[in-house]
């Protein structure tokens, strides 16, 4: 009797195909997607290493035996991330939400520019159990299940920063043998992590359109800076000044524009552009390289000051008017890399915008990466925004591009006319 209890758990431990499963949420359905801003997503990875054991092949009726299963790795199963992007639109559009993108042109191919937000997945972990009941008839097919642990990130086009990131978890069970299970069960098993964010009020609260603008700070306790008028005589006498305000912003793993303001020792740029660092290069238009200081940072309106005690430099002149719609403007930067330092384009103001809760200038005025932060320009050479996102579509300009409106800036650094 001892024996055959005994052997009776060995055939139920080994008969056991399922991971523990996840709970799955009641995702938000939208009712009106004017509401929420449209979403793509960019991308799905994972952190799990080639080779990683992430469960075991079990085989015959009783399913017995514990051959490995590695990520990416394997002749009889094989797990990769790469066609999830689709479930992912699928969840949303079941559930009533906004989502762009679509793999179904391949001329086009995956285009993302009409999305307000961008989310991009990260596996962190996943476990399955499979088993092939006819493997000993020389038949593969499997059933079986799995869990998986997700992270995503959720990413602002228009302020260039990550805004957010939420962690669920997905998990499926296949009780028929097939010959695409292991598929199947990723598919459905990252379907419900989909479907958990869907489920959660943080992502919701991410998406969501503001119902008005974002409060802009008080002038209270803010810095005084000088702000003198240039009266230039011809258009190029402006621009050939702007071009000696505005600098490359150097940092260790990329570059973009920034311009002097005050009584030039104070630089203007995004934040992004600075990231985490504390100490940048600055450089001029005649090349000299110049250390400056992070001294402010306002991740939320991608404004950063940045102080230079070398030094002063020609400070340009500040308009806190919004330009009217048609209004001519000029983009000042070093677009794509330093070599183009000094690069001029010209547009016209298309409106003011409201995106994100704030306000922004939009202007066909061009405007390529290493750009951003540069000065947008009015036709006396006064600064009137910052460039910050050129959007495009299928690698082209669509003369669809924002700046933040000066006054802004300088509420959200902390600065105020003298």
């Amino acid at each position: 009797m001892r024996w055959f209890l005994i052997g009776s758990l060995i055939v139920v431990s080994g008969c056991s195909t399922t991971v523990q499963q996840a709970t799955v949420m009641d995702a938000i359905e939208i009712t009106d997607p004017t509401k929420v801003k449209p979403i793509a997503i960019t991308k799905v990875a994972a952190t799990i290493r080639r080779g990683t054991v992430v469960g075991s092949l079990k085989v015959g009726g009783f399913c017995a035996g514990n051959e490995e299963v590695k990520w990416r790795s394997g002749n009889k199963v094989f797990l990769d991330s790469e066609d999830l992007v689709d479930v992912f639109r699928e969840e949303l559009e079941v559930n009533g939400w906004p989502v762009v993108g679509s793999t179904e042109d391949l001329f086009q191919g995956y285009d993302v520019s009409g999305a307000e937000v961008l989310v991009a997945a990260r596996l962190t972990d996943l476990e399955t159990i499979l088993c092939a009941p006819m493997s000993g008839f020389g038949n593969w097919d499997t059933k079986g299940s799995m869990r998986m642990d997700v992270e995503w990130q959720i990413y602002s086009p228009a302020r260039r920063s990550l805004i957010g990131t939420i962690e669920t978890k997905g998990s499926a069970e296949i009780t028929k043998a097939g010959d695409d299970t292991s598929y199947e069960l990723l598919a459905q098993s990252f379907g419900i992590a989909v479907n958990n964010l869907l489920a959660s009020p943080k992502f919701l609260g991410l998406v969501e359109r503001s119902e008005g603008l974002i409060t802009t700070p008080t002038s209270v306790g803010a810095l005084k800076i000088d702000n003198k008028y240039r009266n230039y005589q011809t258009l190029e006498a402006a621009i050939t000044a702007a071009k000696k305000s505005t600098v490359v912003v150097r940092t260790a793993s990329s570059h973009g524009s920034g311009f002097a303001i005050g009584d030039g020792s104070f630089v203007l740029t995004n934040s992004h552009v600075v990231g985490d660092a504390q100490i940048v290069s600055l450089v001029t238009e005649g090349g000299i390289v110049l250390e400056g200081t992070v001294s402010k940072v306002s991740k939320e309106r991608d404004i950063a000051v940045i102080t230079v005690d070398a030094l002063r430099l020609p400070a340009l002149h500040i308009n806190s008017s919004v330009p009217g719609s048609g209004a001519q403007v000029l983009a000042v930067g070093s677009p794509l890399g330093e070599q183009l330092t000094g690069t001029v384009t010209s547009g016209i103001v298309s409106g003011l915008r409201q995106v994100d809760g704030y306000n922004w200038i939009q202007s066909d005025a061009a405007i390529s990466p290493g750009n951003s932060g540069g000065p947008l320009l009015d036709q006396n050479g006064s600064v009137v925004g910052i460039a910050t996102a050129g959007f495009q579509t299928s690698g082209s300009q669509i003369g669809l591009n924002l700046f933040i409106p000066i006054a802004d800036a300088l509420a959200f650094a902390e600065l105020r006319l003298e």
